[in-house]
């Protein structure tokens, strides 16, 4: 078996306004990318980032890293 114990996953949740890398902290733009640059590029690689659509305007994004 494969051993899962560098797995790392954020879940976010924001409203689904337009927004930039470098714009306000709490934007999901910003958020994210915060997050992927927090994460160590040699044991916590982005294995993949998923969205979907909550009701309403909220959008979940779920960032998962790993080796």
């Amino acid at each position: 078996m494969a051993a899962y114990a560098n797995v790392k996953v954020k879940v976010l949740i924001h409203e689904a306004n337009p927004g930039e890398e470098d714009g306000s902290t709490g934007t999901m733009a910003r958020d994210v990318k915060d997050y992927v640059t927090s994460l160590d590029s040699t044991s916590n690689k982005v294995l993949s980032i998923t969205h979907t659509q909550l009701r309403g305007d909220r959008v979940l994004t779920m960032v998962v890293g790993g080796a």
